[in-house]
């Protein structure tokens, strides 16, 4: 990620992607967002953020976060600004991240303004 990209980003996100990449961030707030994990010293493959991500990404966000109890955000807008970047639709975005419809479309309101000029 670019610094702009980097300034942009919601400080509580930014720790995560620095780390993971936004691939791999995207996978985690998706997987356990809005819960606790425990960030080990070194990890293992047991726990459910080393099967998302990998034990080798849950090292660099440690190494990035340090390690104990960690709160990982829902991050949901910054997921549908990301899967929308990517060419996801509005449908999709909104079932991935377990949002109603009309509050992605709220979320990205210039394809939802398109109006009809009757004069």
């Amino acid at each position: 990620m670019t610094e702009e990209e980097l300034q942009d980003m919601p400080t509580n996100i930014a720790p995560f992607v620095e780390a993971l990449g936004v691939d791999d961030a995207m996978r985690l707030f998706l997987s356990v967002g809005g819960s606790d994990i425990y960030l080990p010293a070194k990890s293992s493959p047991r726990s459910i953020a080393a099967r998302t991500v990998g034990p080798d990404r849950i090292d660099k966000l440690s190494k990035v976060m340090g390690y104990g109890y960690i709160k990982v955000p829902l991050a949901r807008r910054w997921v549908a600004e990301q899967m929308k970047a990517q060419g996801a639709t509005t449908a999709e975005i909104a079932r991935t991240i377990r949002a109603d419809v009309a509050t992605v479309r709220r979320w990205f309101p210039s394809e939802t303004a398109k109006q009809l000029t009757l004069f």
